[in-house]
């Protein structure tokens, strides 16, 4: 009755503004000081095994780049890759911000701008790079830690060129630990959902062997493989005996800056397999609904719970302002006292 109660109380109105939005100066270091919320879910999840009765479902949403929140039938909200606009070289990806997010558990698969603004969520537990097991209620997370694409299969950069580009070794041994990625297998519902962050195409067997037999595999295709180009993106998902397949990663207009270092979708990776286009930005899945899939493609496309930038011409239907009587600007070279024109 306690956690049912709290689910009630979940959409209690607060101040939607973060006390860093609202200070002069951002600080350096966690903003947990700064959140307006507490941890009475994640208590309520240690006690009861969730904050809600069991939906037998789960929930997935979609808030463009790489970042979902994933909703277990017991009302847990995990939150990955919440994306910002990074300092330094190339960092403008991004038109609008990641929304202020309520969650209970935050992950971030490696530390760029487009997957680590942990910031931008109201969590009660953040997780960076994580490696090993976290179990909370009825969600099972395991770090899998490999390392960040460092030879692209596309025609967009390569790592001599990235080195070029940011002065630092991308591949190992020796890289920076940007260059480092957490794959994430979350067990929930009945379901092994895997993010595959910006990991590199061809991990070791012995990082394959903690992956097999995934019902929905998060990777990041998109037409011009700025990640997983289609042809690496379906060699994964079949290596993964993946049920379903949700691309992400791609440019979505509205939300990505032109020319930011990649232009595409993935309708091509989509219509090159058994697929989905999705007309919302949620959808519920659960053991049963999928048990007949094979790499199955479900794609969000723009759909996002992110507000994406839409730039309207403005209108001028309304009426003209009246123009004053025409100034007689002649006047002022009109003789006096006699005189002539000139």
């Amino acid at each position: 009755m306690q956690a049912k109660s709290l689910e009630n109380n979940k959409n209690i109105e607060v101040d939607e503004k973060w006390g860093f939005e609202q200070a002069i100066i951002g600080p350096v270091g966690s903003l947990g000081f700064m959140q307006l919320s507490n941890n009475d879910r994640v208590i309520a999840a240690q006690k009861f095994g969730g904050v809600r009765e069991d939906t037998g479902e789960v929930e997935i949403s979609f808030y463009g780049m790489c970042a979902f929140k994933i909703t277990s039938p017991k009302g847990l909200e995990i939150v990955i890759d919440p994306w910002r606009n990074a300092p330094g070289f190339g960092g403008y990806w991004f038109l609008v911000d990641f929304p202020v997010t309520k969650c209970d558990i935050g992950l971030s698969t490696h530390a760029h701008g487009d997957h680590d603004a942990v910031h931008r969520l109201d969590a009660a537990m953040i997780m960076e790079r994580m490696g090993g097991t976290f179990e909370l209620g009825d969600v099972k997370i395991t770090g899998i830690l490999d390392k960040h694409m460092c030879e692209p299969q596309n025609d967009l950069y390569t790592s001599e060129m990235m080195m070029q580009l940011f002065g630092k070794k991308t591949t190992p041994p020796n890289e920076t630990m940007e260059w480092c990625n957490t794959i994430f297998l979350i067990k929930v519902g009945g379901l092994r959902i895997l993010h595959w962050g910006d990991n590199r195409q061809n991990p070791p067997e012995d990082t394959w062997d903690m992956m097999k037999d995934i019902d929905i595999a998060l990777l990041p295709v998109s037409d011009d493989g700025h990640i997983l180009t289609p042809r690496w993106g379906k060699k994964i998902a079949e290596k993964l005996n993946a049920k379903v397949v949700i691309p992400n990663h791609y440019f979505i207009d509205g939300l990505n800056a032109p020319n930011a270092g990649w232009e595409l979708g993935a309708e091509q990776f989509t219509r090159m397999m058994d697929h989905t286009f999705l007309k919302d930005h949620t959808i519920k899945l659960s053991p049963e609904k999928i048990k007949d899939y094979k790499q199955h493609v479900m794609y969000f496309g723009e759909h996002t719970v992110t507000d994406i930038y839409r730039w309207e011409a403005p209108t001028y239907d309304g009426p003209n302002a009246e123009l004053p009587e025409p100034v007689k600007a002649w006047e002022r070279f009109k003789p006096k006292d006699g005189e002539k024109y000139q």
